[in-house]
């Protein structure tokens, strides 16, 4: 690795507290965008940490997250195993308050330890190419922030996008000597443009993509902020000093105490404001690296297309379709048999409990639609019936009033945690692999086509100690069926 790898000082700052809405009924508020893994078979957040690690310490990786989807995050990478050696530290919001709220709290946190550390901040939720280009822009970035820039990095345009930001590249960088990808100050910043715009920002050269990764001294980032405070020359970045401020406050709290209603008063009041608004629109001191990176930033459901090759017709078709004079037909599916006939610039994609169609022009507008199931209080939008745990995985087969049964798959060597539940009893059947299982005092080994009865109250655990996965039947009764519904005892995952 290069120059950026051998700095003990750079922290990644991986900011994953987005929803995904867009992506329904792919995505789900605690399945988010950033942890599917139709791309590759690897989730968006694993490949973002994957990414990034070769270039900071094990340790020096933080991800900035809401309360809700905390453990959902935690889970999903404790799961990994490319992942084992990172140790994640997770930075968590009291309330969703925007970029630049989040990207200072993790400024301010990283600068009580190290007020010289760079930053590196990351949406988890894009595709980007890595390899040599990758580390190139790395370390031409980091080259530059060293030097009290903010930097951005700027994707080289590949057709007129109408929806992304820009950023016009200005002048090289003076003094930084020979570096691979030479960075350049930034001219200016410019909203997401109409087509006959995004033309000639593409055919004049001097245009990027902007996308949304920053590297800068996590110093400077929070004094550029309270400078764009000072100087308010919109009403975005008046709102600077006040929040590097509150974060600076808060990351002199114990952790354990940002659940407190003073500090989650104290944040929760902050403006919600992005951070170029708040800082990089306004400042002076704006570089961008220009990367000829493959990207994406997987905006919406239209970026299943990425999946297949279009047929004669147009059509590109993932998953089980049987498909009769469609054009232009945009189809996703799961594990079910979709039959479509005569359908023209449709989007079809089909989950295990929820399908949506649509016209492939509206797929920006899928958010609505996530907006009204939310009104009608549609569970879909909430969970999906699968779900990763540090020790394999559960799946919903059936749920009704007062009942339900999942799949738990247990990976080999693995156990769940030492538990109970106050309002639910289970069974369990075994359906391949040996389970062994802690029921109070005792302990039962049980094989495929044993079971064991486990009433309300009774402390329990699960284990895999063969070397094959562990099917498990279970089935719930009982008049509350949450997952919160679990008092833990001990856990090898500290949850």
């Amino acid at each position: 690795m290069g120059d950026a790898a051998s700095s003990s000082a750079l922290h990644a700052v991986i900011l994953a507290g987005g929803s995904g809405s867009r992506f329904w009924p792919l995505s789900r508020e605690l399945s988010p965008k950033q942890l599917l893994s139709i791309f590759g078979g690897v989730s968006l957040m694993t490949r973002t940490v994957q990414r990034i690690v070769p270039f900071c310490r094990p340790e020096a990786v933080h991800v900035v997250t809401g309360e809700r989807l905390l453990d959902e995050l935690r889970n999903h990478l404790t799961a990994q195993p490319v992942l084992a050696t990172v140790q994640t530290d997770y930075i968590v919001e009291p309330s969703a308050r925007n970029t630049a709220a989040a990207i200072a709290l993790a400024a301010a946190v990283v600068c009580k330890h190290d007020p010289d550390a760079l930053l590196i901040v990351l949406p988890s939720d894009h595709l980007l190419e890595d390899g040599t280009l990758w580390e190139d822009t790395v370390n031409s970035a980091v080259a530059a922030a060293r030097e009290g820039w903010l930097v951005t990095i700027g994707l080289c345009p590949r057709r007129p996008e109408t929806g992304y930001g820009y950023i016009r590249a200005g002048d090289p960088l003076p003094d930084l000597g020979d570096l691979p990808a030479p960075p350049r100050k930034v001219a200016q910043f410019v909203e997401k443009p109409d087509v006959a715009t995004a033309e000639r920002f593409v055919a004049s050269g001097d245009y990027l993509w902007n996308s949304g990764m920053l590297v800068a001294r996590c110093s400077v980032v929070l004094h550029a902020l309270e400078q764009a405070g000072d100087e308010a020359r919109t009403s975005d970045s008046a709102a600077g000093r006040e929040i590097a401020d509150a974060v600076r406050w808060m990351a002199d709290q114990p952790r354990e105490d940002w659940g407190s209603d003073e500090v989650r008063e104290h944040y929760d009041s902050l403006p919600s404001v992005p951070f170029d608004k708040a800082v990089l629109e306004v400042s002076e001191r704006v570089a961008v690296v220009p990367a000829e990176l493959d990207w994406s930033d997987v905006g919406s459901l239209l970026s299943i297309e990425h999946l297949g090759e279009a047929d004669e017709q147009g059509n590109v078709l993932v998953g089980r379709f049987v498909d009769i004079d469609s054009t232009g037909l945009l189809g996703y599916s799961q594990d079910r048999l979709v039959a479509t006939l005569g359908l023209h610039d449709l989007m079809v994609v089909d989950t295990s409990d929820a399908t949506l169609i649509a016209p492939k022009d509206r797929a920006q507008d899928v958010r609505l639609l996530v907006e009204a199931l939310k009104a009608a209080g549609a569970d879909e939008v909430v969970s999906s019936k699968s779900s990763v745990r540090p020790w394999g995985s559960w799946t919903m087969l059936m749920k009704a009033e007062g009942f339900q049964i999942k799949s738990i798959d247990v990976n080999p060597g693995h156990r769940l945690s030492l538990q109970s539940h106050m309002h639910r009893s289970e069974h369990w059947i075994v359906i391949s692999g040996t389970a062994t299982v802690q029921r109070g005092d005792e302990t039962v080994e049980l094989h495929p086509n044993e079971s064991i009865y486990l009433k309300m109250g009774d402390v329990h655990r699960l284990e895999n100690h063969g070397k094959v996965p562990l099917k498990v039947i279970e089935v719930a009764v009982g008049e509350y069926l949450g997952e919160d519904d679990i008092v833990r005892y001990a856990d090898d995952w500290n949850r």
